[in-house]
């Protein structure tokens, strides 16, 4: 039975051929009936789904004659295409979802209860075989984002660009009783069974859990993207951001009354939990816990405690090994303390303590004295400055400036030396040393 098809978007009217198979099935099959126009398909309004085969990327395709694009190809390798060109503007509302190509909505438990695993989308990849290519690696990755923006084009400032983002909001639970078990925004599990790929050498580049990089752009980057050849990249803010508070509707800093933590820890290494793979009273091991091997102002800054906060910046309950140098010039410090206010409040600027509070020994100074105290720093037991020494308490006291005469390579006056030791004797009296 001949069927005359209406024009479609990828070349004139052309006579296809609808035969009823009952061979393979209970089905039709649709033939063009010209060898050298191999396109059958259907017309459905203004929508038209068909088989274009041989020519170009398009084996399969659903073709909208409104808007004359493609939304859904289908390669002759099987690739999958959807597509979507959205030139429109929406200026009154920059928040107003924009339609996107592939939408998946899956209602969990709307109609009743349910039980099981809930995937909105899955991407496996198997690999079995694997050949040596002449040029470049192979690379395999389960899912891929890009986001570019094309230059050849207008930009305002003040544009958002995110290569994924995921939210998560948990059941209503104030009742510790009723909160989930696990709460993870994004979850990773490596399974590396390949010994020596971790080790840093000309032939592994390492394995990770997570890899943040930030790079220059390529040549052939520069060129697809519409941006100059000789443009730069600049420095980002933070390769990982952690920030964030808790509390209700009206908590938006912080620092404000309602706030409470965000986490337990901003940044945890070690111990179990955070994952369905790891019991929560397991230990990890680690050669090095934190690595900081590059940078330019500091390896590591601890600044801006909240207000009314009483931890301490950094505590270690083990052995602190310390060792480093200053610039050219500058003697080779290995640790330098100072106090955290620019002006000097008391005599303490900046201490150290040695042991725990209360019963701790206590080592401080300012620009003017070092003193060691014990329980408190308000009576130490000596105290040195650049010209005295003092003792339980007492402010340091200049030493005795002994006569010029008194010089033991020499010959010594009895009378000379009877002013020198008078002169220490007092000296001792007033720090308490002597009678």
């Amino acid at each position: 039975m001949p069927l005359h098809a209406e024009p479609s978007p990828v070349g004139g009217a052309e006579t296809s051929i609808v035969r009823h198979n009952s061979e393979e099935g209970t089905h039709i099959d649709l033939f063009p009936i010209r060898k050298d126009f191999p396109r059958s398909d259907i017309k459905f309004g203004n929508w038209v789904v068909g088989q274009y085969s041989g020519i170009g990327s398009t084996d399969f395709f659903l073709y909208n004659g409104v808007s004359h694009t493609h939304p859904l190809i289908v390669s002759p390798r099987d690739e999958v295409i959807f597509s979507r060109a959205y030139d429109n503007v929406r200026i009154w509302d920059a928040y107003d979802k924009l339609p996107s190509p592939l939408n998946v909505q899956i209602g969990y438990g709307r109609n009743q209860a349910s039980s099981g695993t809930a995937i909105g989308v899955q991407s496996a990849l198997d690999i079995y075989n694997e050949a040596m290519p002449t040029h470049g690696h192979n690379e395999f990755s389960a899912y891929y984002a890009y986001v570019r923006a094309n230059n050849h084009g207008f930009h305002p400032p003040g544009q958002h660009y995110w290569v994924s983002d995921f939210h998560l909001t948990t059941p209503y639970a104030p009742e510790v009783s009723r909160s989930p078990e696990l709460e993870v925004v994004y979850s990773g599990r490596i399974m590396n069974m390949s010994n020596g790929v971790q080790t840093l050498s000309p032939n592994h580049m390492g394995a990770y859990g997570q890899s943040l990089v930030a790079t220059p752009m390529l040549k052939g980057e520069l060129m697809d993207a519409g941006i100059p050849l000789d443009a730069r990249t600049y420095p980002i803010t933070a390769m990982l951001a952690l920030a964030g508070f808790s509390g209700d509707q009206h908590t938006y800093n912080g620092v404000l009354p309602s706030a409470t933590p965000a986490a337990d820890y901003a940044l945890r290494i070690g111990g179990g939990g955070g994952s369905p793979y790891i019991p929560f009273d397991a230990r990890s091991n680690f050669v090095t816990g934190i690595g900081l091997y590059d940078w330019s102002m500091a390896g590591l800054d601890i600044d801006h405690r909240l207000p009314g906060a009483t931890g301490p910046g950094l505590r270690n309950r083990y052995a602190t090994e310390l060792g480093g140098s200053l610039p050219a010039g500058a003697w080779p410090y290995s640790l330098i303390l100072h106090d955290e206010h620019p002006e000097a409040r008391d005599y303490a600027m900046a201490g150290l303590q040695i042991g725990d509070a209360p019963h701790a020994w206590l080592v401080g100074g300012t620009q003017e004295h070092l003193a060691i105290a014990y329980h408190s720093a308000d009576r130490p037991l000596l105290t040195l400055s650049p010209t005295g020494i003092g003792f339980m308490g007492r402010p340091p006291t200049s030493p005795p400036k002994l006569h010029p005469k008194f010089d033991l390579s020499k010959r010594i006056d009895p009378q000379e030396l009877a002013k020198a030791y008078n002169s220490l004797h007092d000296a001792l009296t007033s720090l308490g040393l002597a009678q």
